[in-house]
């Protein structure tokens, strides 16, 4: 019983040193963040700070991957369903990018960019190749399964970042149909084998 008492306290600080985090870069760019910055606006001590986390980077990152999780948890349970025709679930993606708009945007705006999309397009990869690897059934493909998965995650995570970054005026509906035209054909011929990879 201790344990989860334990457990939830520590979900319950790193929690709120990722918020806080989050508002500062929201309010005043990362570069310009400390450690100090952090703990003050999370009200917890320096010394708790760091047996949580390395450093303002790790913090960042592990906020980030916190993000992913709660997207991997979500994927499939909107409205694209293994019926709906569609090869992946990208819908998703751009709905949970949506709702979380500032959060993407504070990331995006991090300064720690490179590492983010890295991470980012990483987890995209593997929610991609998970659902592939399922619908294939272990069907041999033309294209190799990785080359297809990069080039989907890729693909989605810059129009994410486009999308986001330049507040393009389309709602996630509309940037999913149109990801949905553009990238599936060829997937699709792909995947059926009708694709010349000579």
């Amino acid at each position: 019983m201790e344990s989860k008492k334990t457990d939830r306290r520590i979900q319950r600080t790193q929690e709120a040193l990722r918020n806080a985090l989050v508002e500062l870069i929201l309010e005043k760019g990362y570069p310009k963040i400390t450690v100090q910055n952090i703990i003050d606006r999370a009200n917890v001590g320096r010394s708790t700070f760091y047996a949580h986390f390395l450093d303002k980077d790790d913090l960042l990152v592990s906020g980030f991957r916190a993000w992913a999780f709660d997207l991997s948890r979500n994927v499939g349970d909107g409205e694209n369903t293994p019926d709906d025709g569609h090869i992946i679930h990208s819908q998703d993606f751009f709905l949970h990018a949506d709702h979380h708009r500032d959060l993407y945007r504070a990331m995006l705006e991090s300064g720690g960019g490179n590492l983010i999309l890295k991470v980012g397009q990483e987890h995209i990869h593997h929610q991609i190749e998970s659902h592939l690897v399922e619908l294939l059934g272990g069907k041999e493909l033309p294209i190799p399964l990785p080359f297809i998965t990069n080039y989907l995650a890729g693909a989605l995570l810059s129009l994410i970042k486009w999308w986001i970054e330049e507040d393009i005026p389309f709602d996630a509906l509309q940037m999913d149909a149109m990801f949905q035209a553009m990238a599936m054909p060829g997937i699709r011929d792909a995947i059926m084998g009708n694709s010349n990879t000579r």
